[in-house]
């Protein structure tokens, strides 16, 4: 009885769900950046601008592969998140606005 105890006792401790480390992938999938947002190079699907921040930034991090690498705030409330590649996307009311990269961006700046 004691022993089932413990293993009852032991298995209530253990996580209900195993966490996954966030490794990079190796193939990134391919998008590019334009006036309406973020366009999947090889597929239909996109990521428009106004999309709520909740759902860009893990969708994003799918496309780079990798977790933001930064987030700021912007001034008057915004916010940019930045990934490894370079890209970074600002949000503005918790809303898809604009993105940058080094060598320039779109919709609303940070």
């Amino acid at each position: 009885m004691r022993a089932l105890a413990a293993v009852l006792l032991l298995a209530a401790c253990a996580p209900s769900v195993p966490s996954v480390p966030s490794v990079p992938r190796a193939d990134p999938i391919p998008y590019t950046l334009d006036a309406g947002g973020v366009q999947l190079s090889d597929r239909v699907l996109r990521i428009d601008f106004g999309r709520t921040d909740h759902s860009t930034v893990p969708a994003m991090t799918k496309l780079v592969g990798q977790p933001p690498a930064a987030t700021r705030d912007c001034a008057g409330g915004g916010q940019r998140v930045e990934w490894p590649d370079g890209t970074a996307l600002i949000f503005a009311a918790g809303e898809f606005r604009g993105w940058a990269t080094p060598a320039g961006g779109a919709g609303l700046s940070c």
